[in-house]
Parts: structure tokens; sequence; C-alpha cells
């Protein structure tokens, strides 16, 4: 059975603030001692975590085991981290013997949280904190890439529209402030993006390279709302400067076209919406369903739209709760959100962009919250009394 092996360290940190708050005199003899017992029961972690690698281990338990102790290393190095902060706050200096040890084991828990990230790359939870002390110099180096990507994609000739959709990316962590919690995945992702886009910004010349920036930007699975917006909008023009009977194939070529381009789905910019393919694949799928109806004559008008009185985020928040509880048999949300936006209209606005709805359904804020319960509520009171009568 996989055990914490977290446990000495941990209770060794306890007596830290004890120790800070009652000023303890620490003899050298004491520190050494220390020190030496923390070193070694590092490198005794070290070696159990790696012996798991070669034992009979299932995959989906070591995976559990690693998540855990991640978990242990991130609180411990964190409550030391405000710990620390704490007492310099009150004044003691960042060489004062009584802060020797706090800062010794926040180093050893991030060089543990190092080698896990190293040797159990596969097992990690990627959606986990980074912790506090780690944070700043890893925000540094990914604004240092920000900053370089973005200084290349200024001496390239790509699209305007999409140069904007990837220096606001870029310029979101360049501006983002060094203490702002950062998660793995997000760190990773970035390095990653600049790595796909580093060859093609690199090519010097007057060549248009926005093709090989959006293949780039579909390898990474950028599934950012702009840059979705951006590709509909791009493919749109392309459709309105060619003749009526060449708008059509120029579709399907871009549809055969999206369908071919490598997406990388173990990663993502969001990972909480759809891939930016099958965004896209299901949005340009409808825009030629939509042409097909108009060159064969089965639209002649446009349907009305019917008006709901709801806000927008009121609207999104309804439809979310009815995909999560599965009313909807279609598991394409961005499908659900199309339709909406398409056939719908709030009390404050005709057109709904599938942009805003998108956006609103996955950030709702607690005003729309209590409207939709209060909504709710009022639905359950009627159906009681229709049914339900005292």
């Amino acid at each position: 059975m996989l055990k914490d092996e977290l446990k000495m360290l941990a209770a060794m940190a306890a007596g830290f603030s004890d120790m800070i708050d009652q000023s303890k005199g620490l003899s050298i003899a004491y520190l050494t001692a220390q020190e030496t017992n923390m070193m070694m029961e590092c490198q005794r972690i070290k070696k159990v975590w790696t012996d798991l690698l070669f034992s009979q281990a299932k995959d989906h338990v070591l995976r559990r085991y690693i998540a855990f102790q991640q978990q242990v290393i991130l609180e411990m190095a964190d409550s030391l981290y405000e710990l620390i902060r704490s007492a310099k706050d009150n004044g003691l200096a960042e060489d004062d013997m009584l802060l020797k040890l706090p800062l010794l084991l926040q180093r050893r828990l991030l060089d543990l949280r190092d080698f896990q990230v190293q040797y159990f790359h596969s097992f990690f939870d990627q959606n986990g904190k980074i912790p506090a002390a780690a944070t700043p110099s890893i925000r540094k180096k990914m604004a240092e890439v920000a900053e370089e990507l973005s200084a290349g994609l200024e001496n390239i000739e790509i699209d305007p529209g999409l140069k904007v959709c990837v220096m606001d990316y870029l310029g979101a962590i360049i501006n983002t402030n060094s203490y702002t919690p950062l998660s793995y995945r997000a760190a990773e992702y970035l390095m990653s993006f600049a790595e796909a886009l580093q060859g093609t910004v690199s090519f010097e010349g007057s060549a248009d390279h926005t093709q090989s920036v959006v293949e780039a930007l579909f390898y990474m699975n950028f599934n950012h709302n702009n840059f979705c917006l951006w590709y509909q909008d791009d493919i749109s023009k392309k459709k309105s400067n060619l003749r009526a009977d060449d708008q059509l194939p120029m579709l399907l070529k871009q549809l055969l076209l999206l369908k071919s381009l490598p997406v990388m789905t173990t990663a993502a910019f969001d990972p909480g919406v759809p891939a930016v393919h099958i965004q896209m694949e299901h949005w340009l799928n409808e825009f030629i369903r939509q042409e097909h109806l108009k060159i064969n004559g089965g639209e002649h008008e446009i349907p009305g739209k019917l008006e709901l009185k709801l806000t927008v985020a009121q609207m999104a928040l309804l439809v979310r709760l009815l995909y999560e509880e599965g009313v909807f048999t279609m598991k394409n949300i961005t499908a659900i959100l199309k339709f909406f936006s398409t056939h719908f209209m709030s009390k404050k606005q005709e057109r709904i962009s599938y942009g805003s709805m998108n956006k609103l359904y996955y950030s709702g804020d607690q005003f729309t919250g209590y409207a939709v319960r209060e909504l709710l509520l009022k639905m359950v009171a009627k159906v009681n009394e229709m049914f339900f009568p005292k």
C-alpha cells in the first residue's frame, strides 16, 4: 500500500512557527543536524519514488499517489512561504538564523517538486497549482519567452487580425503580476506554444506567413475565443470576395484543409472548452449547409427569432444547466450555443453572437446565478401548485 512519504518533513515544518514566535536560539550543531536530516530524508523520498517506477503498481495507482504527494508538497511549500513572508514583514532578515531551516526546507520541497515534474510527468496533475515560492521565477521566464515571441511576430508578415489574437495572448502573460497563481498546464502550454511558433517567426523576408501561423495555432489547440472568431471572419471574407459559383467549392476546400490539420489534443489554451478543430469544423459544416440551402432555394426568408425575457448571461446559464443535466441529446455544446444565438434574442439584445454566448456560458456571475435561481424556484412552485397541491 502506498503511503505519505512526507510525514517527517511535515512534522519538522510544524515546529517552525513556534520556533520563530519564541525566538528560540539555535546552535550551529542543531542547525547542521537538521540540515543533514532534511537532505537524507529527501534522498530517501526520491529513492522511494524512483523505485515505484519499476514496481508492479498500476498506472492509475501511481497517478493518484503522485497527485497526492504533489498536493502535500504544494500545501507545505505554500505554508512555509507565508510563514517566511510574515516573519520578514515583522522584521526578520533573510539571513536570520531563525529563517535558515524554513528557507532550507522550502528549497528542498521545491527540489522534490522539480524531481516529480522531471520523472513523473505522465502521472502529474497538470491542473495543479505551482507553489507560490516558485511562481515568480516561472512567470518571469514565461514573460521573457512571450516577449521574445512577440518581437519575432512584429518582424514577419501575417494577417493583422491574426497578429492581434496572438499578441493579446502573449501580452496578457507579459503583463500578469509575477505573484499571480499559476497552474502547471498554463506554464507548460506557453512553452510549447512558443516552440511551435518559433520556427515560423524566425523566417526572414516579405512572404506572408499567415497560413504557417494558423497551422501552428491549430496544432497547439489554441481554442482562444478571439482566434476562433478571427478564423470564422477570415473564411467569410474569402467567400465574399469570390463569384457566387466559386463560393461553395471554396468552403468545401476549406473544410478539407481543416480536417487535414494536425491538432495536439493533449494540450489546449482552455481545456474547459472543445478543441479548436471541433469548434471550427462544426461551424464550417453549418456554414456549408446554409450555402447549400441558399443555392437550392430551401430558404427564401430568414426565420424570425423568439424573444426571451432573459439577459444573454441568464440564457447562457440556463443552457449550461440543461446541458450538464443531460437534457440535450446532442453532446456538441458549440452546436447548442450556436442554435440558441441564431434562433433566440434576449430582452436587451436582438442579435446574440455565438462568441458572447460561449464566453458567458463559462463565466456567469453570482448576480446572474441569483436571477436564474429565482426563476427556477418559481417554476418549481408552479409545478407543485399544478400537480402536488397541499
